[in-house]
């Protein structure tokens, strides 16, 4: 049963007996009317790059966004493109939390679009109850054609049918048949899903790797081990009407990874658009229904591109294209809002992106020499932007901290 909202410096929302604190703050204090606003975004899990990269594009463009985070140290909240702010439930640790914060977020600005800024807030929100999320618009066509694209034992099929090629699929199912079964390495071990523990794909080269692995995986985990598929990595970036017209479109190459063969771009250019790799690509969403943005990521060279992944929301490598001039958020939001869509245009090519806390890491495992690699001008980075600099700081702030807790060693406590 819905809550009772109760103002102070934020508000405070009950679901049921257990009280859930949403702390909001509001630059220019009471909302202003809904009579002359644009439909407004919310975006969530602003503690991610990806999804500060995200707000930042759409902020830009004049709409205006709330950002919400699962704390007040979530850098998207610093973000001078944030018209409002809030704290919340971590989707992945409460997505039923998360879902009745996004909701009452809803009842009190909405109506608003939400973007999702990460895979298990995706799976939040699907799984809410509708009448919680009644004053929400999600930026999907459909939740059938979402999970069509989001799923990887889907992709071999999708591609077949618009002639593009996916990796060959050498086992299919859980965690523990896995164990069991005689599929010898080397391949590509995948989540079947998102959502699982896997994250991401990861290479495995030998047995021992695949058992470390697997163990502390749940045994029923749904997983794909599949051949690995040689080359660099083309992300293909669209935005597609309801009608499955192509209104963006941005195109690059990975330079290198992290992790190596396994990872997203940790050095990439922009380059011009494959049309017939975009016609394609286009096609595939198109048939399942799918409309708004989509990064679809190949591996392999012109002649033989291998289809790997499909990502319905803001990603990684986002602030490339903005760099380039292709602001797909913006894009994206027209399309749902039923605002005028442009056709794409040209963008430019040649400028690159630069992860400088994947050649960090790169550098503490043995390849300090990337360090020196300076990316080729005109470039961008994943987190710093100069007219956002303290969300900037944060972002750069909060790489640091979780790379030191991760090298720090587990506390235990001592029963006395």
């Amino acid at each position: 049963m819905a809550g009772t909202c109760k103002r102070s410096f934020g508000f405070t929302v009950n679901f049921g007996v257990a009280p859930l604190s949403i702390a909001v703050m509001r630059l220019n204090g009471v909302p202003p009317s809904r009579e002359d606003l644009p439909l407004r975004a919310l975006v969530t899990d602003v503690h991610l790059r990806s999804a500060v990269a995200g707000l930042r594009a759409l902020g830009a463009a004049g709409t205006e966004v709330l950002a919400l985070a699962p704390s007040w140290l979530g850098a998207g909240l610093r973000s001078r493109h944030a018209r409002g702010r809030a704290a919340g439930p971590d989707a992945v640790a409460d997505p039923a939390g998360f879902a009745a914060c996004v909701g009452a977020l809803g009842a009190e600005f909405g109506p608003l679009v939400v973007y999702p800024g990460q895979e298990a807030a995706i799976d939040a929100l699907l799984a809410a109850p509708r009448p919680l999320l009644d004053k929400l618009v999600l930026p999907y066509s459909s939740p059938e054609s979402l999970k069509a694209v989001r799923d990887k034992r889907s992709l071999a099929e999708l591609c077949a049918g618009v002639g593009l090629r996916a990796p060959k699929t050498l086992f299919e199912g859980t965690a523990a048949e896995l164990l069991e079964g005689r599929i010898s390495p080397p391949f590509m071990l995948k989540p079947a899903r998102p959502g699982g523990t896997l994250g991401s794909a990861a290479p495995v080269g030998f047995e021992h790797e695949l058992r470390t692995r697997l163990v502390g995986m749940p045994p029923d985990e749904p997983l794909l081990v599949q051949e690995r598929a040689p080359g660099p990595l083309t992300a293909v970036a669209l935005v597609l009407d309801r009608a499955g017209r192509v209104v963006s479109r941005f195109q690059q190459e990975a330079r290198r990874t992290w992790p190596p063969e396994a990872g997203p771009s940790s050095l990439a250019v922009s380059v011009p658009p494959d049309e017939d790799l975009v016609t394609r690509s286009a096609r595939l969403l198109a048939e399942v229904g799918y409309s708004g943005l989509a990064e679809l990521q190949f591996v392999g060279d012109g002649r033989g591109r291998e289809l790997i992944d499909v990502n319905p929301r803001f990603y990684g490598s986002l602030p490339l294209a903005l760099a380039a001039g292709v602001n797909l958020p913006a894009a994206w939001h027209a399309n749902v809002t039923g605002a005028p869509t442009p056709s794409p245009g040209h963008y430019r090519v040649g400028v690159t992106y630069r992860w400088l806390e994947a050649d960090l890491s790169a550098a503490l495992r043995g390849s300090p020499r990337l360090l020196l690699d300076r990316a080729r001008s005109p470039r961008t980075g994943s987190m710093w932007a100069s007219d956002d600099p303290l969300a900037s700081v944060f972002l750069a702030a909060s790489a640091a901290g979780a790379r030191i807790r991760r090298r720090l060693p587990k506390c235990h406590r001592v029963a006395t």
